[in-house]
């Protein structure tokens, strides 16, 4: 059995263990001030933050220092928190600068998730450069460029062509694709004797175009390379609904 995947760290997009903490007492006292220990006790049951007591009660310290949220009401040695006007300017540029691209990396993610499942939300996902860029970080792309590649080649009315042509086809068909060069990296490797997945011989004399086959044991690996691609995609799912549910309150 494989090994589980470790999840991802909100680090991975530029969150700190600190900004966690942050997001989730603002979420809390978006809707009304709560005492200092419900505080405590809505970061420890996050599942996106593990830290001990002190580090909690530090960063929220820090937050009331920054006038972010102030103590409304001491009662004992109980004291009830609420969001100041900063803070709740600094919670909007958390948004305005995390939201957006979680949004579209959670669409991405549940897009190829159909795609590989069949089930799920099957609309393309909205690319920008960034968006991008961090979703060819969170995932496998060798794994996903791979199934992708044979399962185009699966199709009868694609059955035979070229790497650039594959290439292209993942543009069109998926808004993504891997680098120009990369593929040509893993058609050979997938032709290969060692993988003998393609079957790729020159179209003419000429040799003008080098076309590519699946081989019987590349359909059988379209399957697996799809399972493989797909625990590194369910990891993201999860990575990315851990992180809205922070914002959760922003109306998203």
């Amino acid at each position: 059995m494989d090994k589980p995947l470790t999840p991802i760290a909100p680090n991975k997009l530029g969150l700190s263990a600190k900004d966690i903490i942050y997001l989730i007492v603002f979420r809390e006292l978006q809707t009304h001030s709560k005492y200092m220990r419900e505080l405590y006790d809505s970061v420890v049951e996050e599942p996106v933050n593990l830290k001990s007591k002190s580090y909690i009660y530090q960063a929220i310290r820090e937050m009331e220092a920054q006038g972010w949220i102030n103590c409304i009401e001491i009662n004992g040695k109980t004291r009830t928190m609420a969001t100041t006007e900063a803070g709740e300017k600094k919670r909007e540029e958390f948004a305005a600068t995390y939201l957006k691209t979680l949004i579209r990396l959670k669409d991405a993610a549940d897009y190829f998730a159909y795609e590989i499942t069949g089930t799920g939300n099957k609309n393309k996902p909205v690319w920008d450069e960034g968006v991008l860029k961090h979703f060819n970080r969170l995932i496998n792309v060798r794994h996903l460029a791979r199934y992708l590649f044979l399962s185009i080649l699966n199709q009868p009315e694609y059955s035979a062509e070229t790497a650039i042509s594959i290439y292209e086809l993942m543009n069109y068909r998926y808004g993504w694709q891997c680098g120009e060069g990369y593929i040509y990296e893993l058609a050979h490797e997938m032709e290969d004797a060692s993988n003998g997945w393609l079957e790729g011989r020159w179209n003419s004399n000429r040799r003008h175009n080098y076309v590519y086959r699946l081989t019987e044991h590349g359909s059988n690996m379209i399957s697996k390379e799809g399972q493989a691609a797909l625990s590194y995609i369910q990891n993201l799912q999860l990575y990315t609904h851990n992180l809205l549910r922070l914002f959760q309150h922003n109306g998203k």
